[in-house]
């Protein structure tokens, strides 16, 4: 049986080396079938773009499921990152 696939903005604040998925309080993520593209990313995140190094990853529901610690960004009112805790 083939496993879902889908498309997650992670992002790593200031570079520190702790990727996470980006989303809301509630938990939900900015996905998609499809990569998401530079510009769909930087529509997203603004002008904090640059220091949330964002990617589009690929992510199995298993996969998502470790991401269950969540930490608010005081950039944004309702978006924050959850790491794999």
């Amino acid at each position: 049986m083939k496993k879902e696939i889908h498309y997650f903005i992670t992002v790593d604040w200031c570079n520190k080396g702790k990727r996470g998925l980006l989303c809301t309080k509630q938990g939900i993520g900015f996905w998609k079938k499809t990569q998401h593209t530079r510009n769909e990313m930087f529509r997203i995140l603004g002008k904090f773009d640059i220091i949330l190094y964002p990617k589009s990853e690929a992510l199995t529901e298993e996969e998502l499921k470790q991401y269950n610690k969540w930490m608010p960004l005081a950039e944004y009112e309702n978006c924050g990152i959850a790491t794999k805790g």
